[in-house]
């Protein structure tokens, strides 16, 4: 997935993000996990003049962060980087390290949730501007919609079945080399899987590499996009990433 050059370069001042004020929901409806614009929120932590000062003029990154039901995100990954936008994934991973999101509410209690984000920056006037969005779908990106991707949520006590496929990456595995499915996943406004399709899998010859994710997918239990904040059917893109011990994503 790339960025257009369109979008890099075109942004609104700083503001804390486009997502679902936390006080908008009843304690028994679902609500995703958010940015928050709270001291020790994401997008309050990012030192954008520090970014500025080592020679980032623009540039956007994805990441995801697993937010737990305290809004820690105990794990996280940040991809889509050139050597040009390097001190931005820099700041951007630090600052996950230690920033505190809004947790996902499901049925009325804190869940842990995966939030996939977008970070964009930009300078004008030599003045840094910074944008996150809680989607990585480039044209909600280039219009700067509020949409919110849907988020997988996990509930203690629930278990996934991946059947017998204890080693489905043959020789893409025990060679050490990572590996990336792409999917399609349609999600209803309830939250539930419709399907879950494979657009392609990198590298080509590990096809088992989409298998087993749309097997884990299918299992999933969902929280729906957002737009507008409210709960909207959705088919939005997921990487899903294969990634060999000691291999770090850029």
């Amino acid at each position: 997935m790339k960025i257009t050059p369109r979008f890099t370069k075109i942004f609104l001042p700083l503001i804390s993000a486009m997502l679902i004020p936390a006080g908008s929901l009843r304690a028994d409806e679902m609500r995703p996990a958010l940015i928050g614009n709270g001291p020790k929120s994401l997008v309050n932590l990012i030192n954008t003049k520090h970014v500025m000062d080592r020679g980032v003029k623009h540039g956007a990154l994805f990441f995801m962060a697993r937010v737990d039901p305290n809004g820690f995100p105990s794990y996280s990954k940040v991809w889509g980087m050139t050597k040009e936008i390097e001190p931005l994934r820099d700041e951007l991973r630090e600052r996950l390290a230690e920033a505190r999101f809004i947790p996902a509410v499901y049925h009325g209690k804190h869940v842990w949730a995966w939030f996939y984000g977008t970070l964009a920056f930009s300078t004008t006037d030599a003045k840094p501007h910074l944008r996150i969005f809680a989607n990585q779908e480039v044209p909600e990106l280039e219009k700067e919609s509020d949409f919110i991707a849907p988020q997988p949520i996990w509930l203690p006590g629930k278990n996934f079945d991946v059947g017998q496929l204890k080693d489905p990456f043959g020789s893409w595995w025990t060679g050490d080399k990572p590996g990336i499915a792409y999917l399609l996943l349609n999600v209803d406004s309830s939250g539930q899987i419709k399907s879950v399709q494979v657009e392609k899998v990198d590298p080509p010859e590990a096809s088992r590499y989409g298998e087993e994710a749309v097997k884990r997918a299918q299992q999933w239990l969902c929280l729906p996009a957002y737009r507008n904040g409210k709960p909207v059917d959705s088919v939005t893109h997921l990487r899903w990433y294969y990634v060999p011990a000691f291999y770090r994503l850029q």
